[in-house]
């Protein structure tokens, strides 16, 4: 935070400055309203300005350098599924060109532009009773490279996602109009643009629940205005109902006379009186009065309130200055004139329904003379910062994080009070702000530097940051992060509603650590049906179908794949896909995939990878490739005997890892240093783990066969990828700490990686090539790496998602979710991902295992864990039902968020050594090491 000394309030100006601005110099350098900026057209002669929303098109399209739109209308496009995904903007097509131009380049022709109410229907939806579905019979699709057509769709094309231009003009009735009440996500609607672009509304909001400082206000509010909050009125925002604005003078000038000599108004100056409404936007109509003339501020109040209609609102508001900086010795004699300074900020709903600040733009200029958006050509936040004084970098590098988290803060708080507005005041059920703007200035609150919160809106602060990218793509600067943010924001929501109401067949229930399936399957809408071999499962009741069969015999797969195939025709069952999160039962769900003709891994390459000496020695004979996959392969040998052991021993070299062939969980792992300690380690494993019932859930329904491995130097990684028709979708890499040896049990994690790029794409790309060489094509796979000098090594590949934490901690770290990728990949739909992932924060976790922290979890170690997670301290992960013993598994995860490594690590070590986690036994600070 920047010291006082810094800033000072803005000072009124001198009568020779005054004298030198005019008359002008009153007016507030914020003013939120703004006159309308010339785009809507004229009268021509078209209802629906078709024409010209087209013709605005391909000046746009002209002026970027790109090809024409292509008239495709005489050959009408058919085959629309059910299955294909169609975002529809509605409405003109200056707003958003960059977004659509970005997704058609990510997902060629989904993306669709609607200008005209007939290219479009709407009938009653067959999913859900009340609402619409919107049809487009015509539209303007895009493609990769800039490319765009306008075509007809036979039969009608239905919309998964809509949003288009809310805001006033001549298209928004028909915009509003087709985005009522749809049964498809809808980013926004006509009363949510009013309700968000209403200061009354957002500001009580946002002082009340985010805490942000806002200029202050008395509002007089004709009628009941029924969507504003009920929370108590924050301090310096004040709301006066009115249900007849005649004979209001004596209220009027008691209320003005208590907010002018009120406390939120003492560092304030000057006041402005305006209307406020959806039919005031843009006007301009306002006046400015000094605080001490009271008499004419009640007088403006009333005069203003004798043209209001019903549900519209008179501010009186405080003209809050931008905050002085010290200035260095002039240059000139010429007086240094007030500046003020507008920041706007465009926040989409990412991942996970979490904001994230996609882009700032600012506005500069005379104190006198206003800010509005449109009236002056942007500027990047920090350049404004450094022509407004702020000379220090760190200082701007603090305040640019400072206004990431109000402008995500703000966001936040308006969708949940926004979730809190019936169907009706959201304009139908799905009606959802997925894009907000919102506006700051910087002021001087109590002798510091404050974000003051102006306003919301639904498309200015869009434009702007949008002009500013198109300013600097004139300059060589390389393409913003915009576009692609909210046409991935867009695309994702649109994929989530295709997802909506599918039948999946899922094998296996997995136990504990799986539990986040099916709270997963009721947030994307999934009709789950499981086939699990415990017929008291508790996820028995959780599921739309339950079908109990016992598969735990992993060597008759083909067998069970028949059964379960028979039973799902047996109950007439249907299902879009079919996959496992559950080790044992991949290759069974591969087989089932087969057998039902639905999409997935070919079994062999599931065997493949599920084997580890046969994933070896199968990337072993491939070498084709540079480098080829076999440089990643580790020397090993299968054991399922003692002379197995005594050949492998000739073969490879001690250190070793035995471990079980077809294991999972880490458990039965372990570093042998010879041939005598192979064979006592083996024997203990045949003899105590001999069949599934032993130790279910790690592979033992495959058989106890071992294999002895190479034992490879370096760090431990996980890597999780999403692959679709052998295309890398997306990688995350995780580090591992080092592991308690000789059994290999993981320790401790952070999530990302703390590795170089470079090392990281090592790793991503041994990962790739090993997941290709074995067939693994489509899926989202979890591939255990080591990295040592040389570069990457294989350890194993598991052909399913990342158990433990990974699913948990990619969506807190990045916002993706494996487990969706995986249905969507299941489904036949490559998943949306970032193009360019950005950590939110970083992780640091270590586990805790029965033998060692039972007594303390158990003593209230556990309780003080879940009260810090329900705070938001910590993060918890339930692993495996706690037990001890020689084959132990963690049984809890326990992390950690910073701004760094060290931050994450340090907050960790710190609540481990509080709790009882961190011991002599169990050092937690040594297996933090390798990420400090």
């Amino acid at each position: 935070m920047l010291s006082v000394d810094q800033v000072s309030v803005e000072q009124p100006m001198s009568p020779k400055e005054q004298e030198w601005a005019g008359p002008e110099a009153l007016c507030p350098g914020w003013l939120d309203e703004e006159v309308p900026d010339g785009e809507v057209p004229e009268d021509t002669g078209d209802p629906d300005s078709a024409t010209h929303g087209y013709e605005l098109l391909q000046s746009a399209l002209r002026q970027e350098g790109l090809p024409l739109t292509v008239d495709r209308t005489k050959e009408p496009r058919t085959g629309f599924g059910p299955l294909d995904m169609t975002v529809c903007i509605l409405g003109s097509p200056t707003a958003f060109l960059p977004v659509l131009l970005e997704g058609g380049s990510r997902c060629p022709g989904a993306m669709v532009l609607c200008l005209s109410p007939t290219w479009a229907s709407r009938v009653p939806s067959e999913t859900s009773p009340g609402a619409w579905s919107l049809l487009l019979s015509q539209g303007v699709s895009f493609e990769a490279g800039g490319h765009s057509a306008l075509e007809v769709f036979v039969p009608p094309r239905r919309a998964t996602y809509v949003t288009g231009t809310f805001s006033p003009g001549t298209e928004s009735s028909w915009v509003g109009e087709l985005a009522r009440d749809l049964d498809c996500p809808t980013g926004g609607s006509v009363p949510l643009a009013r309700w968000l672009e209403d200061p009354v509304a957002t500001r009580r909001v946002l002082a009340a629940r985010a805490g942000l400082h806002v200029p202050p206000t008395l509002a007089f509010v004709l009628g009941t205005q029924g969507a504003l909050p009920e929370d108590p009125a924050p301090p310096g925002v004040r709301l006066v109902r009115l249900e007849d604005p005649q004979g209001q003078e004596s209220l009027v000038r008691e209320e003005v006379c208590a907010f002018l000599g009120g406390t939120a108004m003492k560092p304030y100056s000057q006041v402005a009186v305006r209307p406020a409404g959806w039919r005031w936007r843009g006007t301009g109509t306002r006046s400015t009065h000094g605080k001490a003339e009271g008499a004419a501020v009640a007088a403006a109040v009333v005069a203003r309130l004798s043209g209001l209609q019903e549900e519209e609102s008179v501010l009186l508001e405080a003209l809050v200055p931008t905050a002085r900086l010290p200035a260095p010795p002039p240059r000139s004699a010429a007086p240094r004139l007030p500046m003020a300074l507008r920041i706007c900020t465009v926040v989409c709903r990412s991942w996970g329904d979490r904001p994230q600040l996609c882009q700032v733009a600012c506005g500069m200029g005379r104190a006198e003379a206003p800010v509005r958006h449109g009236a002056a050509l942007p500027l990047g936040l920090d350049s404004s910062l450094q022509q407004w004084g702020l000379a220090d970098p760190g200082h701007r590098q603090a305040l640019a994080e400072r206004l990431r988290g109000a402008a995500e803060d703000a966001m936040a708080t308006l969708l949940a009070a926004e979730a809190e507005l019936s169907p009706t005041q959201r304009g139908g059920a799905r009606a959802h702000t997925d894009i907000l703007g919102v506006d700051f200035l910087l002021s001087c609150v109590d002798d510091t530097l404050e974000l003051v919160a102006l306003s919301a809106n639904c498309q200015r602060c869009l434009e702007t940051c949008l002009l500013a990218e198109a300013m600097g793509r004139d300059v060589g600067e390389p393409a913003g992060d915009l576009p692609r943010l909210l046409a991935e924001a867009l695309l994702h929501r649109a994929q989530c509603h295709l997802v909506e109401g599918k039948d999946i067949l899922l094998i296996g229930a997995g136990g504990v650590s799986k539990s986040f399936v099916w709270e997963a399957a009721r947030e994307y809408g999934l009709r789950i049906h499981l086939v699990e071999s415990d017929p008291e499962h508790f996820a028995a009741g959780l599921v739309q179908t339950f079908l109990p069969y016992d598969s735990r015999e992993h060597q008759r797969d083909e067998e069970h794949a028949e059964r379960v195939a028979e039973l799902v025709r047996a109950r007439d069952l249907r299902p879009h896909a079919c996959l496992s999160y559950w080790d044992d039962c991949v290759v069974l769900a591969a087989l089932v995939c087969q057998r039902l003709g639905l999409r997935g891994s070919p079994p062999a390459a599931v065997r493949l990878a599920k084997q580890k000496s046969r994933t070896h020695q199968h990337l072993q004979c491939c070498r084709r490739g540079r480098p080829p996959p076999a440089a990643f392969a580790v020397p090993c040998r299968r054991l399922r005997s003692h002379g197995d052991v005594e050949r492998a021993a000739g073969a490879v070299p001690f250190p070793a890892v035995a471990k079980l062939e077809f294991g999972a969980g880490g458990v039965g792992v372990r570093l042998v240093e010879s041939a005598r300690q192979c064979h006592a380690h083996a024997a203990r494993l045949w003899r105590d783990l001999r069949a599934d019932a032993d130790y279910p859930g790690i592979g033992l329904g495959w058989g106890n066969a071992m294999l002895l491995m190479e034992y490879v130097p370096g760090t431990e990684h996980d890597v999780d990828l999403v692959l679709f028709e052998g295309r890398l979708l997306g990688a995350w890499v995780s580090d591992n700490g080092p592991t308690r040896l000789p059994a290999f049990l993981e320790t401790a994690a952070v999530l990302p990686s703390c590795l170089p790029a470079d090392r990281q794409a090592q790793l991503v790309r041994a990962a790739l090539q090993c997941c290709r060489a074995c067939g693994l094509l489509d899926g989202v796979f979890n591939v255990e790496l080591k990295l040592g000098p040389g570069g990457p090594r294989l350890l194993e590949i598991n052909p399913r998602m990342g158990g433990f934490y990974l699913r948990d901690w990619i969506r807190a770290v990045y916002g993706p979710d494996l487990l969706l990728a995986a249905v969507l990949v299941a489904l036949g739909l490559p998943p949306m991902l970032p193009a360019r992932p950005a950590p939110r924060a970083q992780l640091a976790g270590v586990m805790c295992l029965a033998s060692e922290h039972g007594p303390a979890l158990r003593q209230g170690g556990l309780a003080a864990l879940q009260g810090l997670q329900r705070r938001g301290l910590v993060r918890l992960n339930p692993l495996f039902e706690e037990a001890g013993g020689q084959y132990e598994e963690p049984c809890l995860s326990v992390a950690c968020a910073g701004g760094s490594p060290a931050e994450a690590c340090g907050r960790l070590l710190g609540l481990c050594q509080a709790l009882g986690i961190d011991s002599p036994r169990y050092p937690v600070d040594h297996f933090l090491s390798h990420f400090k």
